[in-house]
């Protein structure tokens, strides 16, 4: 028995992967091409037993390639018969492709490129021949491989079209618990999102909560920081996950307490617990993580500030996916502003390019991009809220992005351990004219413990604000839980 261990998967062998373990890749690839398209021999083989397989029974086979290489071995030569041995010896549920459409651009781009490959090696084979007419021939009977998608819907006729479109499958991908949920709304397939704040206003912290989130939704998230170490990054991750401090210290812990028909936010302190680092117990927390998860996978990738452009971004996913069959469903770079921006043109206009980009490569690999941004001088400090008309540097952000989150915090809020999140930016849905107020306790990597909408919690006790150029009295609930200025 060869032993079992992680190869190389070049792209050919990628798709083939991808194709033996899902059936909908299969079914939507049977007719794009033909097992006499892959490039090895060994690929042929096996290619033509997951056609037959699904043909006969309706499913790609799935971890059954292995009885289906011991009833055809015989058709092989002894050293095809070795290889494919080895590479079926690693299948495994590991082959299922994490991201459909992407797997499914992969096997066309595949067979779109050997298709050309093929009609080049008919050309130059006819024309050393000199049959020019063989050679027209080839190049008449070419048609490019490609899944046939129906782009046009009858309003009047196609109900199936309609309908489809009110399901929603394969286009929400995740959201935030409770009223920050409801607020924010869903995060959608091609969705670039980002985060507001003035600096330092916990933009960070916000990321990787919306990282966990999908993490533990059953989704594979890559988190990109471009402005901690790999040690900070790991720590911060691992503390909100596991709701331990490094130290265990005492931290504040404000609670939400009934009062009417609302609530009041009580000050208090808590003793928190000192994160357990023994081998032992980060692989007991790992497993239970997994086992939670259904699936879900958080990768990190740590960068120093302005050294990674968006082109370099799509090499690293482009790496993940080949090396590691790896196609994150959600993306979240921390932060886009402090990317390679690239020479030439001023300022703004390569931080314009770069957001445009980030909003093409969520269309492109049909995931979820969220980034964050810092508000204007005139924020700082939390004397003025925050709105989307602050965004800093460039104005051009905000028709890019599809969902911008603000967070705001007045400094006795900050002092206090509480936020406030609006969302008045969104593709679907109707907006909730409303904010999110957020205890939290960063002592333990959580941005949030418990979340009421403003329009229902007493903020009277807070000191005045700027808004505009007027100071005003900071939100709060009256009498019938509706907010007021």
């Amino acid at each position: 028995m060869l032993q079992r261990e992680k190869i190389d998967l070049s792209p050919e062998r990628r798709v083939l992967s991808n194709l033996i373990m899902s059936t909908r890749l299969l079914a939507r690839c049977r007719h794009v091409g033909d097992p006499s398209m892959f490039e090895s021999t060994m690929s042929r083989a096996v290619a033509t037993w997951v056609w037959d397989f699904y043909d006969r029974t309706g499913e790609a086979p799935g971890k059954a390639i292995s009885d289906i290489y011991r009833q055809r071995a015989r058709e092989l030569r002894d050293a095809d018969a070795e290889l494919v041995f080895a590479y079926l010896e690693t299948c495994s549920d590991e082959w299922l492709p994490t991201n459909d459409s992407l797997a499914e651009e992969m096997a066309v781009g595949y067979f779109q490129g050997r298709s050309l490959s093929i009609l080049n090696d008919r050309l130059t084979s006819a024309l050393r021949a000199g049959d020019t007419s063989g050679a027209f021939h080839a190049v008449a009977e070419f048609t490019k491989p490609g899944v046939r998608v129906k782009e046009s819907v009858s309003i009047l006729r196609d109900s199936g079209e309609i309908a489809g479109a009110f399901e929603g499958d394969g286009e929400e991908i995740f959201k935030l618990p409770g009223e920050l949920g409801r607020v924010i709304g869903p995060f959608i397939e091609e969705d670039f999102a980002a985060f507001i704040a003035p600096p330092k206003r916990g933009k960070t912290w916000w990321l990787m909560a919306t990282a966990v989130q999908a993490t533990l939704q059953g989704h594979k998230v890559l988190f990109v920081s471009l402005e901690m170490s790999k040690r900070q990054t790991t720590r911060r991750f691992w503390q909100m996950l596991t709701g331990t401090s490094r130290y265990g210290e005492e931290a504040p812990w404000p609670i939400f307490e009934s009062q009417g028909d609302g609530f009041r936010i009580s000050d208090g302190k808590a003793k928190t617990k000192r994160v357990d680092a023994s081998p032992e117990s980060i692989q007991a927390v790992q497993e239970k993580l997994r086992r939670v998860s259904h699936g879900g996978r958080l990768e990190l990738r740590n960068f120093p500030t302005g050294s990674l452009s968006v082109r370099g971004l799509e090499q690293e996913l482009k790496d993940l996916e080949v090396y590691e069959n790896f196609c994150p469903d959600v993306i979240v770079v921390d932060y886009a502003d402090i990317m390679d921006l690239g020479s030439g043109d001023s300022e703004r206009d390569k931080l314009n390019h770069c957001w445009k980009s980030l909003r093409g490569l969520a269309s492109s690999r049909k995931c979820v991009v969220v980034t964050a941004s810092q508000t204007g001088r005139e924020t700082v400090g939390g004397e003025k809220d925050a709105k989307e008309k602050n965004v800093a540097e460039d104005i051009r952000k905000l028709a890019h992005v599809t969902k911008m989150i603000t967070i705001n915090q007045t400094e006795q809020e900050q002092a206090r351990g509480i936020y406030r999140i609006s969302c008045n930016t969104t593709r679907d849905g109707a907006v909730i004219h409303d904010q999110v107020v957020c205890t939290y306790c960063l002592a333990i990597g959580r941005p949030f413990l418990e979340c009421q909408l403003l329009s229902r919690v007493d903020m009277s006790g807070e000191v005045e604000y700027r808004d505009g150029e007027e100071s005003q009295e900071r939100p709060s609930r009256n009498s019938r839980g509706r907010s007021r200025r």
